[in-house]
């Protein structure tokens, strides 16, 4: 009786344990850093969209190493939580600007950071003391220079901001019409 009583505690454990595992492994591949679906446990959900593992759409189909921006990058936001479903950790927030966006860790270089689809010109942000992923624009706009297009204090001319977002002191943010 007491092995048969065990046995079932057993087994009970097992499957909590399991449930507890898979999610944690969903969880914790979220967001991770990835060059092709398999690496994000398409069992668990997710694929790898642009360099993170994320959310995965109805099927993945990307290749190893295969370049390809995220679709839910630099979202509208206005808290964490909202940036949780497409696998990134912050919702920043400009001075001035109606909204924030998702962002995600800056892993040491803006080249790092998620393309947009309508735009790769990315840069690294402090805020509250982390590095944080946004798209660079210039908001004094860009003047051809006889070497190439410059923006003040910048090397070159950033792509314009997608047209949901608008720039604000160099950082693309979105829209005050956006919802």
């Amino acid at each position: 009786m007491r092995t048969a009583a065990r046995v079932g505690l057993c087994v009970v454990l097992f499957g909590l344990g399991s449930a507890f595992m898979a999610c944690f492994k969903a969880d914790f591949l979220l967001g991770a850093v990835c060059n092709r679906d398999d690496a994000c446990g398409q069992d668990q959900g997710l694929c790898c969209s642009g360099y993170r593992c994320r959310p995965a759409p109805e099927h993945c189909e990307r290749g190893e190493n295969q370049d390809t921006s995220y679709e839910s990058a630099y979202a509208p936001c206005d808290d964490d939580e909202e940036c949780h479903a497409f696998g990134m950790p912050r919702c920043v927030h400009r001075e001035g600007a109606k909204r924030g966006f998702c962002a995600d860790l800056c892993e040491g270089i803006a080249r790092n950071c998620e393309k947009h689809p309508d735009s790769d010109s990315r840069v690294c942000l402090e805020v509250d003391g982390q590095p944080l992923c946004a798209l660079r624009c210039c908001s004094a706009g860009c003047v051809a220079d006889t070497d190439a297009s410059s923006c003040v204090g910048q090397e070159d001319c950033p792509a314009l901001c997608p047209s949901e977002m608008e720039c604000l002191d160099d950082v693309c943010v979105p829209a005050r019409t956006s919802q």
